[in-house]
């Protein structure tokens, strides 16, 4: 009820062009915002409704964008989503089944209009013309992160995004970075949004203990906010004057919105943070040094802060890969599973063989699990992206299972969201692909996993073409320009 009178009250405001709702936000169960939406679409008011993947398989992601788009809900905001933490009776199963740039992906294909069988014909469903957006985070501060967080947003870009909202966070070189690279170096003028959060101390300790994913403060910038919050108004003036701010920076540096969010938050105060932002207008220049929240020795994707010229990226040395078992696969790789070497054109005769006999195809899923089980903790999916991601498993070393990049959660050191003594495998993968000079090779999109294939044979899927490697997606090819040139 608070939601739908927050609503009402935005009809009389030319300022908000749009509500953005949140879909099961930091993992816990909420109201729908499905049914929030459509109801707030009724009043006559826009909405972004968040679409996230961690409850969803493909199925119902299908049937869940088709249930919006009856609705009338159109704006859709795609996201992978944090890890469930709570639930009934425990906390819930995550999906998972496919992440954000397979979810535009998908909701792109339906866009073009879905082809289905009707009898002994085909039918196309009507193109329900979603608006699609997407997430990026700039805020990450350890090299492989960073680049990985713009790798996706390139395949994000290629999925069919039609506009980007950041993570939130408080520096505001991180802010020039990504604007730069969006419109400097990729040369694209997809709207992009900037997060803006009105701070409280309680938000500022959690962000600062890494428990709301993604999002990071300083030790110094947290104490900050505690002693605001020691004035008469609860620190609420300085919030907003911060807010007011960081929405004139964004203005300033050319972003095409702000995405205004805090808890507690009425119309009053949206109000007078635009009313503010106006007014500080060209002064905004002046606000780049109050948002310098950073930790220590923070990585930039560019040495120059700012010039009329092509941004240059910053140079780091390649690290050396110590592990046996990535050089020893990638030699057995290039010996028997490089497509036209003599190799694979014997496993490719003796998979052909075996498939259809019980025991040798038995005894040869038996190797294969014990192999891979003990090199690469492998979980059966048998749809085998390693050599893809150079010979790390998804599956097992993230939780989210993440094929096509980092999510947005990870911690200010560049650890997983979920197991924060790991590092995130995808800064894993960053590092080899580095190493041998072919960060080119991710930037092409996996096409999700086939669970049909699970606990088959993935050495004979992969040889008799049965997996997500004989697909092809039909994508848009990537760009000239990436960050994988850096």
């Amino acid at each position: 009820d608070q939601v739908i009178s927050f609503a009402e009250e935005t009809k009389n405001t030319e300022s908000i062009h749009a509500l953005s709702l949140t879909d099961n936000a930091g993992g816990n169960p909420a109201l729908s915002a499905d049914v929030l939406a459509a109801e707030i679409q009724a009043l006559g008011i826009d909405v972004i409704a968040h679409f996230t993947c961690k409850d969803m398989n493909r199925n119902y992601i299908e049937s869940r964008a088709y249930a919006l788009r009856r609705s009338g809900v159109q704006n859709l905001l795609v996201l992978t989503g944090d890890y469930p933490v709570s639930g009934y009776l425990g906390t819930a199963k995550p999906v998972f089944d496919v992440d954000s740039v397979s979810a535009l992906h998908y909701l792109s294909a339906m866009n073009k209009g879905l082809e289905m069988a009707a009898g002994k014909k085909t039918a196309v469903i009507d193109p329900p013309e979603f608006y699609l957006g997407a997430c990026v985070s700039p805020f990450k501060w350890t090299e492989g992160p960073c680049k990985m967080q713009y790798l996706k947003m390139e395949k994000k870009i290629q999925a069919g995004a039609h506009y980007f909202i950041t993570q939130l966070g408080y520096d505001a070189r991180k802010y020039i970075e990504l604007i730069r690279f969006a419109r400097d170096y990729l040369k694209i003028r997809l709207p992009i949004i900037g997060s803006v959060y009105l701070l409280t101390r309680g938000a500022a300790r959690l962000m600062n203990a890494g428990e709301i994913p993604g999002s990071y403060v300083t030790v110094s910038f947290m104490k900050k906010v505690a002693e605001e919050a020691e004035a008469p108004d609860k620190g609420r003036g300085a919030r907003i004057d911060r807010a007011a701010k960081q929405v004139a920076l964004l203005k300033g540096l050319g972003y095409s919105g702000a995405h205004i969010e805090g808890l507690n938050l009425n119309i009053a105060d949206v109000e007078n943070i635009l009313s503010k932002a106006e007014e500080y207008g060209a002064d905004w220049e002046t606000f780049i040094g109050e948002f310098d929240c950073v930790p220590s020795k923070p990585f930039y994707l560019f040495s120059n802060e700012r010039n009329d010229g092509e941004p240059a990226f910053t140079r780091t040395r390649r690290k050396v890969v110590l592990s046996p078992v990535f050089w020893l696969t990638r030699m057995l790789h290039f010996t028997i599973f490089e497509p036209g070497t003599l190799g694979c054109k014997f496993m490719t005769w003796f998979t052909r063989v075996i498939e259809n006999r019980k025991v040798p195809y038995a005894v040869f899923g038996w190797m294969e699990r014990v192999a891979k089980k003990l090199l690469f903790d492998c979980r059966q999916c048998d749809d085998c992206a390693l050599f893809e991601l150079f010979y790390l498993c998804p599956e097992s070393k993230c939780p989210k299972g993440m094929r096509e990049g980092p999510c947005g959660g990870s911690r200010v050191d560049g650890s997983c969201e979920v197991h924060e003594e790991n590092r995130c495998v995808w800064d894993l993968i960053y590092t080899r692909a580095k190493n041998r000079r072919q960060c080119d090779t991710l930037r092409f999109i996996i096409a999700p996993r086939d669970w049909s294939l699970y606990q088959t044979n993935s050495w004979v899927n992969y040889f008799q073409k049965h997996d997500h490697s004989s697909r092809e997606l039909d994508v848009g090819a990537p760009g000239a320009k990436s960050v994988c040139d850096a």
